[in-house]
């Protein structure tokens, strides 16, 4: 009996990491329909910190080059909006805690996500997106979600070496108060 107990618990030990360990997140929500719906990624840590990032441009410029790994919903966006103006790849999310690759068509008005070659979000270009564009990773970072409610986000752009930055709020993505100090 006394040997039978450490087979089954190597077996037991063995099941629950492998169903711990696993590495998969959902794609898509669902809504009141049982229906898939995409959902936005926002960037876990989107301020310069020293620590997990050094730079503070957050989008690269699309060159003439460009050529991302080939998947069937990469080709299907580059044939329905062509190459994008600016790109960033392997951002970390932070709902999921997940990698995901970002698109931007400035004159389209129009942001792309991708997990692993994947389409999981395509939507309207934010404010917020167009000043990590233009500007770069803030200073400083503030953000509130809640359950119910928007978004709520400031930034703070401070300068290394003068007096002086560019304060910035965002509910939902939408500016809602600039200022320079």
């Amino acid at each position: 009996m006394r040997a039978l107990r450490f087979p089954i618990l190597v077996v037991l030990v063995a099941l629950f990491a492998a169903g711990c360990s696993t590495n998969r997140k959902p794609l898509f929500d669902v809504d009141g329909e049982g229906q898939a719906t995409s959902f936005r990624r926002y960037t876990d840590r989107p301020a310069v910190d020293h620590v997990f990032r050094w730079n503070k441009r957050a989008f690269q410029i699309v060159e003439a080059d460009f050529r991302p790994v080939p998947s069937p919903d990469r080709n299907a966006v580059m044939l329905r909006h062509g190459k994008p103006d600016y790109f960033r790849t392997d951002v970390r999310g932070e709902r999921l805690n997940e990698l995901f690759d970002e698109w931007v068509y400035w004159n389209q008005n129009v942001i792309v996500q991708f997990i692993d070659g994947k389409l999981v979000y395509e939507g309207a270009l934010l404010d917020s997106d167009r000043w990590l564009v233009r500007y770069g990773f803030p200073s400083r970072a503030y953000s509130q979600q809640y359950e119910i409610g928007p978004r709520r986000e400031t930034w703070i752009y401070e300068h290394l070496f003068r007096v002086g930055g560019m304060a910035a709020s965002f509910n939902d993505g939408t500016i809602v108060f600039q200022a320079n100090y």
